[in-house]
């Protein structure tokens, strides 16, 4: 099967990259940054902001995995990077297969009544986005959506190794001999392995009968105190845990945002109502569709391998 992925120097794309090239695809990276060369691997650049790409080769499915990550930036790069950029993807290749790499920040933060905080893919997505990043996906499904075919993949606070985008964001929260975490010891946290992530990439892109939309997430979700801990040893970070309660990090959120909001600032706060929104609510997502009708069984969250390594690098191209 021929299978282009954008996006394919990220985070994200990368673990792709290898799970497509391992099961003996035939892989076009397409991406604003190179990927190393490796068997079956014909690379493009491209920048999706510049419309549809040129003389594309014809590809079978293509997975997106390109999107804007920063939840800080305004909604114009969003729009233009990940909603228009969708556009540019889809006009790209109008009769392959679309795998879209999603997320399950689309899902409101309190949809479900169930006392084990479930959230099945019938939920439909939040009509008040806590930042650009999360309002430009829900963007994106509507249009992949559209696509006879095509497969909507929804993973959560994605882990792993050199992770760019959650990893910094928890060094940040060290302070004076803590690791603050904006919640309470006991909220559920689910994650989701980037190579769990990447499997489920492949299941779908073999299997032209995938549901619509699937949850991409760890076997069990952990108690945050757990969350901290593993971290802080995957990293050999001495801190310890302080947690703040929920009320506490919405109150926090919100005061930071609105003054970084009021001096312009060009980075996020410390701590921003997003942010909270992982840690500070229990969520549990349902897995039922991802291990009978894709096939992939979620493994136990391994914390051990979310850290950085001398090899991580900085700018990345797609994660959710």
């Amino acid at each position: 099967m021929r299978v282009a992925v954008t996006g394919a120097s990220g985070f994200v794309g990368g673990a792709v990259l290898d799970v497509l090239l391992s099961r003996g695809h035939d892989v076009l990276a397409v991406s604003r940054r190179p990927v190393a060369p490796r068997a079956g691997l014909e690379h493009r650049r491209w920048d999706l902001t510049t419309g549809p790409l040129a003389d594309p080769p014809p590809v079978d499915v293509v997975v997106h995995a390109a999107a804007h990550v920063d939840e800080w930036d305004p909604w114009a790069v969003h729009e233009a990077v990940t909603v228009a950029g969708t556009r540019a993807v889809l006009t790209t290749w109008p009769g392959a297969r679309v795998v879209l790499v999603s997320s399950c920040s689309v899902y409101p933060l309190r949809a479900s009544r169930d006392p084990r905080h479930l959230l099945s893919e019938d939920v439909p997505p939040t009509r008040h986005p806590l930042s650009a990043y999360p309002r430009a996906k829900a963007a994106q499904e509507r249009l992949v959506l559209d696509r006879a075919g095509a497969v909507v993949l929804r993973p959560h606070a994605v882990h792993g190794l050199d992770d760019p985008t959650l990893l910094p964001r928890l060094a940040r929260a060290r302070r004076r001999g803590r690791l603050v975490c904006p919640g309470g010891a006991d909220t559920l946290v689910h994650l989701t392995d980037v190579r769990l992530l990447a499997e489920a990439v492949a299941a779908a892109c073999e299997n032209p009968r995938s549901p619509k939309v699937v949850n991409v997430a760890d076997a069990q979700p952990l108690r945050l105190a757990a969350v901290a801990e593993g971290v802080a040893g995957a990293n050999c970070w001495s801190e310890r845990p302080l947690f703040t309660g929920p009320p506490t990090a919405w109150a926090a959120a919100l005061a930071l945002e609105g003054a970084a909001r009021l001096s312009r600032a060009s980075a996020p706060p410390v701590l921003t109502a997003y942010a909270v929104s992982h840690l500070a609510v229990s969520r549990v997502f349902d897995t039922t569709l991802l291990r009978e009708r894709l096939g992939v069984v979620p493994r136990a969250t391994d914390l051990s391998r979310w850290r950085r390594t001398e090899r991580a690098t900085v700018a990345p191209d797609s994660h959710p």
